[in-house]
Formats: C-alpha cells, structure tokens, sequence
C-alpha cells in the first residue's frame, strides 16, 4: 500500500518522526499506528509508505506492543459506535450486533479498541454523544480511554492545588440562610414601625449567622473543608476533589470520568502520585 507521502496526523498530539522510531515513545507509535489504519480503512489512502508502515510495525513488535495486529473488524466496529452515538448507522443492526460479539470475545484486545474509540470519539462527536458512546461500550465491558503506554503522552503537573476561593465559596452559601434569620426580627419590627437600630440588628445577626453555620457545618460534616483541584495525568481531564469531615482523609482514589484512568490523589502532600499503573510521585 503505497502513500503519497508518509506524513502522520498533526492532530494526534504526536511529535516526533517516524523516520526515527528510536526517538519515539511506545505511546507515540502506537498512535501513528492507529491513526494510519483508521485512514486506510476509512478513506482508502495509506498515510505512510511501504517503508515507514513496515518500520513502524517493526517497532511496535519489538517493544511488545499488540497494536501491529489490529485487525479490520475492530476499525469497521468503532467506526458503526461512533456512527450509532450519533443517531446515524453504517451497518444494520444485525451486522452491528456480530460486531460487538467479536470484540467481546477478544476480550484481552480491549485495550486497543478502547484507543481507538477515545482518539476517534474525542475528534468526531461533541461531549454529550461521547458520553454516550462511553456508556455503551461499558455494557461490553470496555472502558473507553487512553491505556496502557498512551497514558504516558500527557505531561500534565502532577501537583494538587487548593481552590481557597472554593471553600469560601461554600461556607459562604451556608451561611445565608443563618444570616437571614438573624437579620429577620430586625425587619419584621420595621413593618411594624419599629426601629431596630442597625448595630443591634447586625451583632445579633452576626451572632446567630455564626453560631448556627458552626453547628451546621459540623452537622454535614463539611467541617476542616479543603478543595484541591488538578488534571487527570492521561487524558487531561481536570480533577477536583473535596476533603473535609472531622477527620479528613489523606488520600483519595479518583477515576477520570473521561478515560477511565484511576489516580490516588495524595492530601497532604498535594500530589496525584499514581495514575494507569505507574508511580507518577
């Protein structure tokens, strides 16, 4: 299959040149690799020549990968659930349906398929039919995202930083309805005539705003309250997380809500300290 050209896809967030595979990560092959294929089957023009494809799959071999055997039937099944999220079908149903029972049955190959509907859904459908396109995969038992070695693309700060503004944000809001009762006598007395004079009025509400958000907070155990906010190490994604109560926890298990990839953000140290399987401390 000859190109015209072995150019690879600026929007795939690859950078380096396949005419050095040396100088690539597995990451950044494995996306080349998929991008390739994806156009091949999609438009009929191979983006690599012969030569660039055969030293690009030798690469991938070599480090192990199990993208150099992706197969046409899993293209062809990503491109009918992208298709199907939609509200569009390029196959029937009852092709459709065959589709997903062999990808099910390939269970150990879920990794390259979950590749290819993250980079193909995130570029082709907006966020709602993405979310979509998550939702029914999970049926299948695929978590759509970036795994494996693609996680390793992103060079995301791994510091946790505190949404100061957040905290205030919410005391703040539990706090207006214990104001409001104690500024509430004072404006029932004016309806009658009644003045109140206003450095009474405010030292009661203040008095009775502070005491009841006090027992408030500690009633929901929002207490000690501390927001810490970051990016997910994979896909970007930005994480925000709450820690309060009595005794706050130290660290906290997250999974990216986008790529599916799982994170312990570390409290008191201000650190998301592993995501997709490596230490990232």
């Amino acid at each position: 299959m000859k190109s015209e050209g072995s150019n690879v896809n600026p929007d795939i967030g690859v950078s380096c040149s396949i005419d050095d595979p040396s100088s690539c990560s597995l990451a950044d092959l494995e996306l080349m690799y998929v991008d390739a294929l994806w156009n091949y089957y999609n438009g009929g023009k191979f983006t690599l020549s012969d030569e660039d494809y055969d030293r690009l799959r030798e690469e991938l071999n070599w480090q192990g990968s199990g993208f150099p055997t992706l197969r046409r039937y899993e293209i062809e099944f990503v491109q009918a659930a992208i298709s199907y999220s939609r509200g569009e079908s390029v196959v029937d149903d009852d092709k459709y349906e065959e589709l997903k029972r062999r990808v099910k049955a390939e269970g150990k190959r879920t990794d390259v398929t979950a590749l290819l509907l993250y980079t193909k859904g995130k570029e082709l459908l907006d966020e709602a039919e993405f979310e979509l396109l998550g939702a029914e995969m999970k049926k299948l038992g695929i978590e759509v995202g970036m795994k494996g070695a693609t996680c390793t693309l992103s060079q995301t700060s791994t510091e946790l930083i505190s949404d100061t503004s957040g905290v205030f944000t919410m005391y703040a809001a539990l706090a207006t309805v214990p104001l409001l009762l104690g500024l509430s006598p004072s404006i029932l007395l004016g309806f009658f005539g009644v003045h109140v004079p206003s450095g009474l009025s405010l030292g009661f509400a203040a008095t009775l705003c502070a005491g009841l958000t006090y027992k408030l907070v500690n009633y929901t155990n929002l207490q000690n309250a501390e927001i810490l906010i970051g990016a997910c190490p994979c896909c970007e994604m930005p994480i925000k997380q709450f820690f309060g109560g009595e005794s706050p926890a130290e660290t906290f298990e997250h999974k990216c809500s986008a790529c599916g990839t799982k994170c312990t953000l570390n409290r008191p140290k201000r650190l998301i300290e592993t995501a997709g399987g490596f230490s990232r401390a």
